[in-house]
C-alpha cells in the first residue's frame, strides 16, 4: 500500500512564510515606504511653510504699523532658531532687505544673496497679493516661501501712506526629512527583530497547531453522529488536514441541501396559507380545529385548536357546516358551496372547498377547508347593478370611452338630448359632437387637463344632426385601473339651453345702457379686448372716438335731470344714425359716449366721421316745448399707433378730446404726443390742486384800476397765483379752467374771498373797490352769493366796496338766473363788471336787461390799438355804446403811454396794466 504525501506540507509552510513575510517588509520598507514618507513629508512642510509666513506677516505687519523694526529683528532671529530654516528675510517694494537672520543682508539686494529660487517669483507675488511655493531640488534640496506684507511709510507731512513688501522664508528639507527618516528606519530596524523574534515563536508554536486542528475534525465529527448538521469544519488549505476537513464540509453540504429544501417546501406552503385571501383550516374526523391560517385566525381567535363547529357558531349555522364535513368524509371527494353565517354579529357570505386529507393507506384522515368571504364581492354586485339602473334612468346624458376614445355605450337621456341613436355612435370618436363655435385650441386645452389632472368641468356646444347648436354643461373624468392607468373616460352633460337664454337675457341687461339701450361702460370693455384680440391675430387696425357732450349740464341744471334723459336718448339716436351697423356705439356714463370704428381706411375718412358727429349734434334738439342746443367735442385714437390696450388708448382718447374742448368746443381732435404731455400735466394739476390749499401753495396778487382823470387808485382787481411744490409756478391760464371743471373752484373762491378781504380792507378807503372774478360754473348756482353775504356780516365788507366780475358767456347761458342773481347783488349794493368784454356775444340786448356797472374792455383790443385801426374802431364803438348806456369802462392790457392817451381821448374811464403796476403783494401796497 502506497502512502499518500499532501501537495503541500503545513509544516513546512510555516517557517518559508515567516521568511518571505521578513522579506517583503524590509524591501517594502525601503521601497515603497520611504518615498511615500518622503512625498508625504514634502507636503507637510509646504503646509507648514505656508502657515509660518500667514503667521510671520499679522506678526510684521503689526510691528511694522508700531513703528518697531527691532520687534521684527527679533521675531526674525526667534524663527530662525529653527535648524530647518536657511534663511528669513523682509523686503521694501524695491526688494531691498529690511531685516534678516542674517545681520550681513540687511540693507543688500535681494538679487546679491545666493539664493535659487525662480527671480520671477517675487513680481508674481506681488501682482497677485497672495503667498507663492517653490520647492528647488537641482543646487539644493530647498522649499521657497514668499507672501506680501504691508510696511507702513510716513511722509513729511506725517500722513501715514503703505507699500507692500515681500516675506520670504527658506526651509532646508533635506535635514529635516533626513532626521524624520532615521527615526522611521530606527523603527524598522526594531520591528524586523520582532519579527525574527515571533517567527521563533511561530516555529515553535507550529508543532503543536496541528494537534489542535486535528483536535477541530475530531470534534467535528462527533457533532455530525449527534446529527447536528450545521456542523462547519473550519480548516481551510491543502494539506494532509485540509483534505480531511474539505470532505467533511462537502459531506455536510450535501446534508444540508436536502434538508433545506425539505423545509424551502414547507415554508412556500406555509406562505400560501398565510398570504391567500381566504381561511384555510384543517379538523380531525372528530371535527376538531387543528390547524388554521392567519385570516382564520383574524375571524375566530388563536384559541380554537381543540374546539369544535358548534364552540364558534351559533345554531343553525354550526349544524349546517357539520353536515357539509360528513358528507366530505362519507363520499371521500371535495365538495364547494355558498353559505351565511356571522362572525362578531356581523353576518358575511362564504365560497367554501371542503376535501379530505388521506394518510398512507388511501383512507381519510382530516377535513381541510378554504372559505372565502364574498361579502364585499356580493356588494359590488349590487352596486353594479344600482349604477347600471342609474346610468340608464339618469336625466343627463352619460357616455362612456375605452382608452382609445372610442364610444362604448351611451343612456337613453344622451339619446334623447343629443338626438344620436345609440347604434349610431358605438365605436366612433366623440369629436362628431362638435361644433364650429370652438376652435380646436379649445378642445386641446379640454383633453390636456383631462390627462393631467383627470377630469374637466365646463361647459360648451354641441351640435346635433341636423347641424343645430346647443349648450351644454359638460364634465369628463377618467377611468383608472388598480394600477391608475387610463382605461377609458365617461362624460356627464346636461342641455342648459334654458338658463342660457336666462344668462344671455341677464346678459344683455348688465351690458345694455338702461336709459339709452347702448352698449353701457363693462361692454364696452370687452368689445374693445374682442378687438384687441382680432386686430393682432389678422394685423388689422381699428379706431375709437371719444365723444362728450358740450353744455349738457347747462341743461340739466336749467331744465332738470328727465330733459336730460330725453337729451341723451335722441343724442343716442342721432350716433347710431351716423355709424355703420358692424360699428360699436357705447355710452360711458353722464353725457360721454364712445364709437368702435373697423375697418379704419385712414384718418380723413375717422375725420370725416367725426366732422358728421358733430355737424348731427350741434342741430338743436326739441325736448317737448323746449328747444335746446349743445354740441360735442371728439377726441380720435387709432390701433396700433396710438395704443396697443385698453388703458393707453382711452387715455389718449380721453386727451384728444380735452384738446378738442381747448380748441374751442364742437372740435375733434387726433392724439399725437404731445397732448399726451400735455395730458399728464393735466392730471399732475388735478391732482396738485386738491393739496394746494392745504399746503399754503396758493397766494393772492392785487393789480391796482387807475382813474384816469384823477390818475388816483380807483380799485384793485384780485389775482390768483399758485405755487406748486411739485410743478413749481403755475400759471392761472393753465389752473383756473381746470379748477372751474370741478368743485375745487368753490373752494379757492371762497378762500380768495376771504383772503382778500383780510388783505385789502385794512389798507383801502372807502371810495376804492375790490375786483373778484366769478367763475361761470359758479354763477348757475348762489353758494357765491352766500360767501358774499358772510364776507359782509363776518370781514366787515361794505357792499360799496366790492365789483364781481363775471364774463359774457356766464350771464347769456340763462339770463333769466342771469337777471335774478345780478338784482340780488344789486340790493345788497354790490357793483357788477362783465369780464373780457368784446370777446363773446357783445349784445346790446343783454346790456339793456342786466344791471351792470361796468365793461372790461378785454385786452387783446388794447394791445395793438396804436397799430391796428379795427381795434381802435371797436373800443370807440364800445366806449360810445357804455356812454350812452350810462354804464362805466375799464381798459385791461394798458402798456405804453399811447395805448394810455388814446383810451384817455376817448373817454375811458379807468384803465389797468404793466404801464401803472404789475400784480403785487398785498405788502407792496401803498394807499
Amino acid at each position: 500500500m502506497h502512502k499518500r504525501i499532501p501537495v503541500f506540507s503545513l509544516r513546512r509552510s510555516i517557517p518559508l512564510f515567516i521568511l518571505g513575510f521578513a522579506i517583503l517588509l524590509m524591501l517594502g520598507s525601503h521601497l515603497l515606504l520611504k518615498p511615500f514618507v518622503t512625498q508625504l513629508f514634502y507636503q507637510t512642510a509646504e503646509a507648514n511653510l505656508i502657515h509660518t509666513l500667514n503667521r510671520l506677516q499679522g506678526t510684521f505687519e503689526y510691528l511694522l504699523e508700531r513703528d518697531d523694526l527691532d520687534g521684527v529683528q527679533r521675531e526674525i532671529v526667534s524663527t530662525g532658531m529653527h535648524a530647518e530654516v536657511r534663511h528669513l528675510l523682509v523686503m521694501d517694494a524695491s526688494m531691498h532687505i529690511l531685516a534678516s537672520v542674517n545681520l550681513n543682508y540687511v540693507g543688500q539686494h535681494l538679487d546679491q544673496l545666493p539664493l535659487h529660487f525662480d527671480r520671477r517669483l517675487p513680481f508674481r507675488v506681488m501682482e497677485r497679493q497672495r503667498p507663492e511655493i517653490q520647492l528647488v531640488t537641482r543646487f539644493e534640496n530647498s522649499l521657497y516661501g514668499l507672501t506680501p506684507v504691508q510696511i507702513p511709510l510716513h511722509d513729511a507731512a506725517g500722513t501715514l501712506e503703505a507699500e507692500t513688501g515681500l516675506i520670504l522664508l527658506e526651509l532646508d528639507l533635506d535635514q529635516s526629512a533626513q532626521q524624520g527618516w532615521h527615526q522611521l528606519e530606527g523603527v524598522f530596524i526594531w520591528v524586523s527583530l520582532g519579527i525574527v523574534t515571533l517567527a521563533v515563536f511561530l516555529w515553535v508554536w507550529s508543532e503543536w497547531f496541528i494537534g489542535r486542528r486535528l483536535t477541530l475534525i475530531t470534534e467535528a465529527v462527533d457533532k455530525i453522529r449527534q446529527g447536528e448538521l450545521d456542523t462547519q469544519v473550519a480548516l481551510k488549505g491543502r494539506d494532509e488536514l485540509g483534505v480531511i476537513a474539505d470532505a467533511l464540509n462537502h459531506m455536510l453540504e450535501s446534508l444540508r441541501h436536502g434538508r433545506d429544501e425539505l423545509m424551502r417546501t414547507h415554508a412556500q406552503m406555509d406562505s400560501i396559507l398565510r398570504h391567500i385571501p381566504s381561511m384555510v383550516y384543517i379538523k380531525n374526523l372528530q371535527g376538531i380545529y387543528t390547524l388554521g391560517n392567519k385570516h382564520f385566525y383574524s375571524y375566530f381567535g388563536e384559541d380554537t385548536k381543540g374546539k369544535l363547529v358548534f364552540d364558534l357558531l351559533e345554531e343553525p349555522y354550526a349544524t349546517d357546516i357539520k353536515s357539509y364535513d360528513d358528507e366530505v368524509i362519507r363520499t371521500g371527494r371535495p365538495l364547494q358551496f355558498e353559505c351565511s353565517f356571522p362572525v362578531d354579529g356581523v353576518m358575511h357570505s362564504w365560497f367554501m372547498v371542503k376535501f379530505p386529507l388521506f394518510d398512507d393507506q388511501g383512507l381519510p384522515e382530516a377535513i381541510c377547508s378554504v372559505a372565502t368571504n364574498v361579502t364585499e364581492q356580493e356588494r359590488n354586485e349590487y352596486m353594479l347593478g344600482v349604477s347600471r339602473r342609474i346610468f340608464e334612468h339618469a336625466a343627463e346624458g352619460i357616455m362612456i370611452t375605452d382608452d382609445v376614445n372610442r364610444v362604448i355605450d351611451v343612456n337613453a337621456s344622451f339619446e334623447r338630448i343629443s338626438g344620436y341613436s345609440r347604434e349610431s355612435v358605438l365605436g366612433k370618436d366623440p369629436a362628431f359632437l362638435k361644433s364650429d363655435l370652438h376652435d380646436i385650441y379649445f378642445y386641446q386645452a379640454m383633453w390636456n387637463q383631462v390627462k393631467a389632472e383627470g377630469s374637466w368641468k365646463g361647459e360648451l356646444w354641441n351640435k346635433r344632426p341636423d347641424g343645430t347648436a346647443y349648450p351644454v354643461r359638460l364634465s369628463i373624468s377618467s377611468i383608472r385601473d388598480r394600477r391608475d392607468l387610463p382605461t377609458g373616460y365617461f362624460g356627464i352633460f346636461q342641455d342648459v339651453s334654458e338658463e342660457y337664454q336666462a344668462r344671455t337675457k341677464l346678459r344683455k341687461l348688465a351690458y345694455r345702457d338702461s336709459l339709452t339701450g347702448l352698449f353701457n361702460r363693462l361692454a364696452f370693455k370687452e368689445k374693445v379686448h374682442e378687438y384687441l384680440a382680432r386686430a393682432r391675430r389678422y394685423n388689422d387696425s381699428f379706431a375709437l372716438l371719444f365723444v362728450d357732450l358740450d353744455l349738457f349740464k347747462e341743461v340739466n341744471d336749467s331744465f332738470g335731470h328727465e330733459a336730460g334723459d330725453v337729451l341723451l336718448k335722441q343724442v343716442a339716436d342721432r350716433i347710431l344714425g351716423q355709424v355703420r351697423d358692424t360699428d360699436i356705439v357705447s355710452r360711458l356714463g353722464g353725457d360721454e359716449f364712445t364709437l368702435l370704428i373697423s375697418p379704419v381706411e385712414n384718418d380723413i375718412a375717422l375725420a370725416s366721421i367725426a366732422e358728421n358727429l358733430i355737424e348731427t349734434l350741434s342741430r338743436p334738439f326739441q325736448l317737448d316745448d323746449i328747444e335746446v342746443t349743445i354740441g360735442c367735442s371728439v377726441g380720435v385714437v387709432s390701433y396700433p399707433r396710438d395704443g396697443e390696450n385698453l388703458d393707453k388708448l382711452m387715455r389718449h382718447a380721453d386727451a384728444a378730446m380735452y384738446h378738442a374742448k381747448a380748441l374751442g368746443r364742437g372740435c375733434y381732435a387726433f392724439f399725437d404726443a404731445d397732448l399726451d404731455q400735455r395730458n399728464h400735466r393735466l392730471m399732475q394739476i388735478k391732482h396738485g390742486l386738491r393739496h394746494a390749499l392745504s399746503r399754503n401753495e396758493i397766494s393772492l396778487v392785487y393789480q391796482p384800476e387807475i382813474h384816469l382823470e384823477t390818475q388816483n387808485i380807483f380799485g384793485y382787481e384780485v389775482l390768483m397765483r399758485w405755487h406748486s411744490e411739485e410743478l413749481g409756478s403755475v400759471s392761472p391760464a393753465e389752473f383756473i379752467p381746470v379748477a372751474e371743471e370741478s368743485d375745487i373752484i368753490a373752494d379757492l373762491t371762497s378762500w380768495m374771498m376771504v383772503q382778500a378781504c383780510r388783505d385789502l380792507l385794512p389798507k383801502l378807503n372807502d371810495q376804492m373797490q375790490i375786483g373778484v372774478n366769478i367763475s361761470p360754473r359758479q354763477f348757475g348756482g348762489d353758494r357765491w352769493l352766500t360767501l358774499i353775504r358772510q364776507c359782509i356780516d363776518q370781514e366787515g365788507l361794505k357792499p360799496s366796496q366790492l365789483c364781481v366780475e363775471i364774463t359774457e358767456g356766464a350771464l347769456i347761458r340763462d339770463m333769466e338766473q342771469a337777471v335774478v342773481q345780478l338784482s340780488e347783488l344789486r340790493k345788497l349794493g354790490i357793483r357788477v363788471a362783465i369780464d373780457d368784454f368784446g370777446t363773446g356775444y357783445s349784445s346790446l340786448s343783454y346790456l339793456k336787461r342786466l344791471p351792470i356797472d361796468f365793461l372790461k374792455i378785454d385786452q387783446t383790443f388794447v394791445a395793438d390799438i396804436e397799430t391796428d385801426q379795427d381795434d381802435q374802431a371797436i373800443i370807440c364803438a364800445i366806449i360810445n355804446m357804455a356812454q350812452s348806456l350810462g354804464i362805466g369802462l375799464i381798459a385791461e392790457g394798458v402798456e405804453t403811454k399811447e395805448q394810455l392817451e388814446f383810451l384817455k381821448s376817448h373817454g375811458c374811464d379807468i384803465a389797468q396794466g404793466y404801464y401803472f403796476a404789475r400784480p403785487m403783494p398785498v405788502d407792496k401796497i401803498k394807499c
